[in-house]
């Protein structure tokens, strides 16, 4: 496959210079989660009803021990000692980030959480019936990590907190593509968004794809952006066409066509990997993916992957 190791996907700093750092305070509480566990009665405030209580745990576990990489990676940075990506956003002003529907502590901790963590304001807004259950969420994860600034949640509808978004700040939004297209008709801000449909699977065994295929559908959630959109054998061996069903098709055409949030890649490998501005998840047969670094990465409007910002 076509695909190689991106500098990109190593480094963090796509988006937030990195002059902005976590505290070490905040490092080594974030240390303490990963090393003892989130506190039981934090993990259920925190819970998406979608995924079972059984499986919750090990899901925060992930989120925590990504975001501590995250943050240690971000303080190397800063001292100097480790390379950045370019910034896309200056970093002098408040952040808002809009959620989905779905899936709110995930969104709060890749989306909202590492622009606090780095000291910068940071806001939060929703569909206007879910306010509360945001407002607890944030309440828990500011608790949580002890934020000298807490998440803030607003009252007010989205579209209002967009109007009053000033041109040096930013919005993150995470949601469809006429959302962001919305939102940057209505404000001077840096805008970017993860807008990803579904998640791909590809590889060059179609008997191993077609079995890997199956745990992911029946790990299907309908209407989120880790939908499972299908399976595509590599064609060629540079990767530029895949094939599917007897038809082959150039790369670059089903991913502009389908948009997905990653495309996880069956084999044995450990890191991320670049696919036409979009991130190559490894995966492994029991559909289980070796990292979650780049995630959500969009191509067409600029969100550099969960964990890079």
């Amino acid at each position: 496959m076509s695909t190689v190791s991106s500098p990109n996907l190593s480094e963090v700093g796509h988006l937030v210079p990195a002059r902005h750092r976590p505290s070490m305070a905040w490092v080594k509480r974030l240390a303490a989660l990963v090393e003892d566990g989130v506190p039981t009665d934090v993990a259920v405030a925190l819970r998406d009803p979608r995924i079972p209580p059984r499986e919750w745990s090990t899901v925060l576990a992930r989120e925590f021990a990504l975001t501590l990489n995250w943050a240690a990676r971000r303080v190397l940075a800063a001292a100097g000692h480790a390379r950045t990506g370019r910034p896309r956003w200056p970093g002098l002003a408040p952040v808002l980030s809009l959620l989905p529907r779905h899936g709110h502590a995930v969104h709060l901790i890749r989306r909202a959480l590492p622009f606090a963590l780095c000291g910068l304001p940071t806001g939060v807004a929703g569909h206007p019936e879910q306010t509360n259950q945001l407002r607890e969420l944030a309440a828990v994860l500011t608790d949580l990590l002890d934020l000298s600034t807490p998440l803030h949640v607003f009252s007010r509808p989205p579209h209002e907190a967009v109007a009053e978004m000033a041109p040096a700040e930013l919005v993150v939004v995470t949601g469809r593509p006429e959302s962001v297209d919305a939102v940057r008709s209505a404000t001077t801000a840096t805008v970017v968004g993860a807008t990803g449909s579904c998640v791909l699977l590809v590889g060059s065994e179609p008997g191993r794809l077609a079995r890997v295929g199956t745990v992911l559908g029946q790990l299907d959630q309908p209407g989120s952006c880790t939908r499972f959109g299908g399976w595509w054998e590599i064609a060629i061996p540079d990767g530029t066409l895949w094939r599917r069903n007897g038809a082959t098709r150039e790369t670059t055409a089903v991913l502009a066509e389908t948009h997905p949030s990653a495309v996880y890649r069956l084999d044995d490998g450990v890191e991320p990997t670049d696919l036409s501005g979009y991130t190559c998840l490894p995966c492994d047969d029991n559909a289980t993916l070796g990292t979650l670094v780049g995630f959500g990465r969009d191509p067409w409007y600029r969100w550099p992957g969960d964990f890079l910002c």
